[in-house]
């Protein structure tokens, strides 16, 4: 893409190089902005994610909390 908007704005190629760097810019230039769209989307469900497991994992870490202590309430209290 850089090397095609320097060719564009070079005034020593051929007025022919100049219209195929051009068209080649307004093809990629379109993908390039999807692409990047796309990638925003992902690292924005990547931190969701990885917030969704921070919670879990601290559910998790709590009911461990709180199966180690009833284990420890049934080993104090043998009936």
């Amino acid at each position: 893409m850089k090397r095609n908007e320097e060719l564009v704005d070079n005034t020593e190629i051929s007025p022919a190089s100049r219209k195929e760097a051009q068209e080649v810019i307004s093809r990629v230039k379109p993908q390039l902005e999807m692409l990047a769209a796309e990638e925003q989307e992902r690292q924005r469900r990547e931190m969701e994610s990885e917030e969704q497991l921070r919670t879990e994992q601290a559910k998790l870490a709590g009911l461990e909390d709180r199966l180690d202590r009833l284990e420890k309430d049934l080993g104090n209290n043998p009936q």
